[in-house]
């Protein structure tokens, strides 16, 4: 059952990752001016006591043109001192000083290079607060933090910038490698995210021995993960290097790694070690020499109980080490009672980590 959980939320996350950035809907909208024949409208986000939190200036724009201006900020010159990214320059200082380009469109290049006027409502719009301007391909956006539905100044600035840019809509609509690269690493990686949090919820709720030796399953695991942490790190390296809008994705990626690789990683080898496991059962008879529970304190007054099994084996065995000490189930700490003699069913692992198949009463 937890497997498929796992995959229904890895599923989940990369669907609601690729949704979101291949489909846009216009949400309600709360203030609309026309400038010059130019409608343009706003939306706002509130919080849960009604306050504005940020204010989007819109149009609608069908373009095959996608970008997005932002603030240059250290970590975008940091990455192209690196040479992981490439922005476009205009040789205006003072643009490119305050304006990050993430496109790679050779129209909005030469149109942002050559046209002056544009940079101007650009540097303009940054000025009275704008935090990014961007475009989708559907709509042309300038986003603002706070309520600024009553600042017509900016809006009728944005609406004169959208006019500047029609030009791109005549452009034809060239095949785009990047946005196919950034939906199917954006969704791998927070696919893995929705697989590592139910894994996590997996190992808070259920307190039972699986593997013989445990630490030495999550040693090598994790020497896995870590081989292949590095490189998965490289492939996105490799593969965003050079653009100016790959490094935020690889921002994105190496954090979003760094948390889930360590739980999530484990996850994945423990995952493919059992259910991929087809060897022929091995069993360990043992006596039940001792049996006791423990209570484990959470935050808040919880708690909850293990259940654990002192065992001794029947016969020494030289392919396994049986541990003396194993934590199961309720259902089976109630089933199991002093002196039992059990037999357990040992899976080699499909990754040569053996497991605990079965415990059973003889």
């Amino acid at each position: 059952m937890w497997l498929i959980l796992k995959i229904l939320f890895s599923s989940i996350a990369f669907a609601i990752r690729y949704s979101g950035r291949s489909f846009r809907v216009r949400l309600g909208t709360e203030n609309t001016i026309t400038h010059e024949g130019i409608e343009v409208f706003s939306v706002v986000v509130s919080s849960k006591n009604g306050t504005i939190l940020n204010t989007t200036w819109n149009r609608e724009f069908k373009c095959p043109t996608v970008f997005k201006l932002t603030r240059e900020s250290r970590w975008d010159r940091f990455f192209k001192s690196w040479g992981l990214a490439e922005e476009i320059q205009t040789q205006d200082l003072p643009f490119d000083n305050l304006v990050y380009i993430a496109c790679d469109s050779t129209s909005f290049m030469r149109k942002i290079q050559q046209d002056r006027e544009t940079r101007q409502w650009v540097m303009e719009l940054f000025n009275s607060g704008c935090k990014h301007i961007s475009c989708d391909g559907n709509f042309i956006r300038a986003h603002f933090p706070g309520d600024t539905r009553s600042d017509i100044e900016s809006a009728k600035v944005f609406a004169t910038l959208t006019r500047s840019l029609e030009e791109l809509k005549n452009q034809p609509r060239d095949f785009d490698p990047f946005f196919i690269k950034a939906v199917i690493t954006e969704s791998f990686i927070w696919g893995l995210a929705g697989y590592t949090l139910v894994s996590f919820l997996q190992w808070i709720n259920l307190h039972e021995d699986i593997y013989l030796d445990a630490n030495a399953m999550a040693k090598t695991a994790l020497l896995c993960t870590g081989i292949l942490s590095i490189c998965l790190v490289s492939l996105i390296l490799f593969l965003f290097k050079g653009s100016s809008r790959g490094h935020r994705i690889i921002v994105e990626s190496i954090l979003v790694l760094a948390l889930c690789l360590p739980t999530g990683g484990i996850a994945i080898f423990s995952d493919i070690n059992i259910n991929l496991d087809r060897s022929y059962p091995y069993y360990i008879d043992a006596t039940i020499e001792g049996h006791y529970t423990q209570m484990h304190r959470r935050r808040r007054g919880n708690h909850y109980i293990t259940y654990h099994l002192q065992l001794a084996p029947d016969v020494p065995n030289k392919d396994f080490e049986l541990p003396l000490d194993i934590q199961v189930s309720n259902e089976h700490y109630e089933q199991l009672q002093l002196r039992s003699k059990i037999r357990l069913d040992i899976g080699r692992g499909k990754l040569r980590q053996p497991w605990i198949r079965s415990i059973t009463a003889r």
